[in-house]
């Protein structure tokens, strides 16, 4: 989920980067033909999920975002009717970090205005097919996202293994901004010189892709569709209901030791967001004064759903 203080450098290297659909390849056009079911979470119980197979991510997190992630609260997330159902609140929280350092973003807020959910799968993943049918929000300020993070990020930070972002490798399947809802876009994050570099120094982008979705019907917040990435030892490729919309070649990502995050294990997350480049999240309709723009107020509740996830491997 990328980093709001890099999005304007990151729009502009994702057409250099982007891996363009190889059409000799067979890999770059959706098939169900040889996947085998591996693991699935299909969400079809009540209340918070597993925590058992989901671990929350709480409180104030990255990117300066507004929302406070509760700790699998069953206002924020909850499973109804088979499927997951996170929701954004706009209502006071307060924040368990406030005043605990004198410096930091997230310890001088001493309550946040809204609230939401960010769960992270337990078990890791390594190359397959990771296949999530959602359904996202429409409304200006949303900003949900289903992703991957390197698995080495979970380890103390005192551990040799340890890897700090951006170097553990950042897999953005899918990420979507209320101000342009039909576009779905993918992107990968990683660091141009290897492990342990300072974040923005060394932050670099080896592939991705977008598409917009508009035609009646397609909309990303109209019903639920199915993002798709097939993750292979030499590329990624994204699928939209079995349309393509981002990719990778991984020789992009190798160290100069051959070393590359994105043939290590990744865990998912599934969050619903505020905020993001160009979204404002306001209470009310607002002028921009720089562009005589109105950004429309963000209308709370709002839900990002959930259907199932599934983890496929190449069947015999």
């Amino acid at each position: 989920m990328m980093r709001i203080g890099l999005v304007v450098a990151i729009l502009g290297a994702l057409s250099a980067v982007a891996s363009p659909a190889d059409k000799k390849d067979p890999r770059e056009t959706y098939s169900k033909d040889g996947w085998k079911l591996a693991w699935s979470e299909e969400f079809n119980g009540t209340g918070s999920p597993s925590r058992e197979v989901w671990q929350p991510e709480v409180g104030f997190i990255r990117n300066h975002e507004p929302q406070y992630y509760t700790d699998m609260r069953e206002e924020n997330c909850t499973q109804k009717d088979g499927a997951l159902v996170i929701t954004a609140r706009k209502e006071t929280w307060p924040n368990a970090d406030y005043g605990k350092q004198k410096s930091g973003w997230k310890y001088g807020i001493k309550e946040a205005k809204y609230t939401s959910a960010d769960i992270v799968s337990k078990r890791s993943f390594l190359y397959g097919r990771i296949e999530v049918r959602a359904q996202m929000p429409g409304g200006h300020g949303a900003w949900p996202a289903i992703w991957t993070l390197g698995d080495c990020l979970r380890k103390p930070k005192e551990d040799p293994d340890y890897w700090n972002w951006p170097c553990c490798g950042e897999i953005d399947i899918v990420e979507i901004w209320g101000n342009n809802p039909c576009r779905v876009a993918a992107c990968l994050h990683t660091s141009d010189k290897g492990w342990k570099q300072k974040a923005n120094e060394h932050h670099k982008v080896t592939g991705g892709g977008d598409r917009r979705f508009d035609k009646a019907g397609e909309e990303p917040y109209n019903g639920f569709h199915t993002y798709t990435l097939d993750w292979y030892e030499d590329k990624l490729v994204m699928f939209y209901d079995g349309k393509r919309y981002g990719g990778a070649n991984l020789a992009r990502s190798d160290w100069p030791d051959g070393t590359n995050p994105f043939r290590k294990p990744h865990f998912l997350l599934l969050n619903l967001a505020l905020g993001g480049y160009g979204n404002k999240v306001v209470d009310e309709d607002w002028t921009d004064p720089k562009t005589g723009k109105v950004v429309p107020a963000a209308k709370f509740p709002m839900e990002m759903k959930i259907d199932y996830v599934r983890y496929y491997t190449k069947g015999e």
